[in-house]
């Protein structure tokens, strides 16, 4: 890039020097026209040099964090060569995953053969497959009269942010009415046989552990025991909860708004499945990551975190095709960041059937608003 302006006032310094010259003190002012020439030749020349020495990249801390967590960046400078180079001009970027108080533009100048680093913190703020690299890089010369672009074929750096799983109070909301669903008659002993849901025989006890649900408490056992005990489900098969996430994008025109309702609706699905597997209510999650629909088993709090790591690549869309499974089987409910008349005639109307999202503008009965404070996840009508 030649800067025309800059370039101007160089000629015009040059022509007061050939009047200085000519009207004033003749060897003297030669020596200056011939000093700003070769300056002009040397700033460009290391310039020049600087571009083709010059290698920059970017470096990360981590390539895998929790949403929430500090990830530090470094845009990392390496120069060849004895001579010092021109002046460096770097921009970085990052996608809306991060936020940052640092400068994202940078001006420095590499002395010698060294390799020189600017680091700043990065927040990530939303979950997914966030990126932080290099926009562009440039070179001018001392005098400001031409600048290069350096290529830069590793100028980003991607970084898997886990979503959360908040905790979620059972006792009012869509929580609690799951749970006293799959909640159990409270009369049986430890030596007689224990059901499900589906009549299933197939119960044992264990100590009762913060954030099991109360309804599985076994009270009798419990008080001639003198603490706590509740139902471990074995093979309830036909009392499985069904958890949906609709791919389709939140409608909100404004684009962080819009991201902050998909990570809300994606982390009060989570906490609910991780309160399921707590209290080893069987659950499964219908989610399509690709083109089609996969069934996910919730059985353990492992399997909860798991899913956090293959959320990272998943991408709500605003034409997503079949935001839905064909079929729906036993009780269900649907996390949607787009709560339309496409996801209200899907629970319309169905007793086993439930919505959840972040915002929607008309809301039935089975239709459940997602909110959230610091900690915990809320479900309300």
């Amino acid at each position: 890039m030649i800067h025309f302006k800059s370039i101007f006032a160089y000629i015009v310094l040059i022509g007061l020097a050939v009047l200085y010259t000519l009207f004033l003190e003749g060897a003297g002012g030669s020596y200056l026209i011939i000093a700003l020439i070769a300056a002009a030749l040397l700033s460009v020349l290391i310039c020049v040099y600087t571009k083709h020495t010059l290698t920059a990249y970017i470096e990360v801390s981590e390539d895998v964090l929790n949403r929430g967590e500090t990830v530090k960046v470094s845009l990392v400078l390496d120069k060849s060569g004895v001579l010092p180079s021109s002046f460096i001009d770097a921009e970085l970027f990052s996608s809306y995953h991060f936020t940052s108080d640092a400068r994202q533009k940078i001006r420095t100048a590499v002395f010698g053969s060294v390799r020189t680093n600017y680091s700043a913190d990065y927040k990530a703020g939303f979950f997914g497959k966030g990126r932080v690299g290099i926009s562009t890089i440039t070179v001018t010369d001392y005098l400001g009269l031409v600048s290069f672009r350096v290529d830069i074929p590793k100028a980003i750096v991607f970084v898997k942010i886990y979503p959360d799983i908040p905790e979620v109070d059972r006792r009012e909301g869509l929580a609690r009415s799951l749970t006293d669903a799959a909640a159990f008659d409270e009369s049986e002993e430890t030596t007689q046989s224990l059901y499900a849901i589906n009549g299933t025989p197939g119960y044992e006890h264990r100590k009762y552990e913060p954030g099991d649900s109360l309804k599985l408490i076994n009270w009798k056992l419990s008080a001639k025991r003198g603490e706590y005990y509740v139902r471990r489900l074995e093979g309830a098969s036909g009392a499985e909860q069904t958890f949906i996430l609709d791919k389709a994008s939140s409608p909100n025109p404004e684009m962080l708004s819009a991201r902050a309702e998909e990570q809300l609706a994606v982390e009060g699905m989570l906490a609910l499945m991780m309160q399921f597997a707590k209290t080893e209510l069987p659950a499964h999650l219908a989610v399509r990551f690709g083109s089609d629909w996969e069934n996910i088993p919730i059985v353990t709090p492992n399997d909860v975190s798991d899913l956090r790591y293959r959320l990272t690549e998943y991408e709500f869309a605003d034409d997503p095709g079949g935001r839905l499974p064909q079929s729906i089987e036993g009780h269900a409910v649907i996390f949607t960041a787009r709560c339309d008349g496409y996801i209200l005639s899907a629970v319309s109307g169905y007793d086993d059937r439930a919505a959840a999202a972040p915002v929607c503008a008309v809301r039935p009965e089975n239709v459940w608003l997602i909110t959230r404070d610091e900690e915990d996840i809320r479900f309300e009508r």
